[in-house]
């Protein structure tokens, strides 16, 4: 059984406080180099900090990222 778009969970459906496994990004080549290049790759855990409105704020190793939330809606997590 395969993982239809309404079952898929989302990096911007992680709550605050939450943390999540990169599985892929679903985004174009121009956004997957840019996730790629602030550290979001796929089999690295990142920690939301702020899920509010407007982008979301990670943290991936050391860092802290904003991502748009349309671009979080690309990722996909575990």
């Amino acid at each position: 059984m395969g993982v239809t778009m309404s079952s898929r969970r989302t990096l911007a459906g992680v709550p605050d406080g939450g943390a999540a496994l990169v599985l892929a990004v679903d985004a174009g080549a121009k956004a997957r180099a840019r996730l790629e290049s602030m550290g979001i790759i796929p089999g690295i855990e990142v920690d939301v900090l702020n899920n509010g409105s407007g982008p979301l704020i990670v943290s991936v190793g050391e860092g802290r990222i904003m991502v748009e939330r349309g671009v979080a809606a690309r990722v996909l997590v575990a």
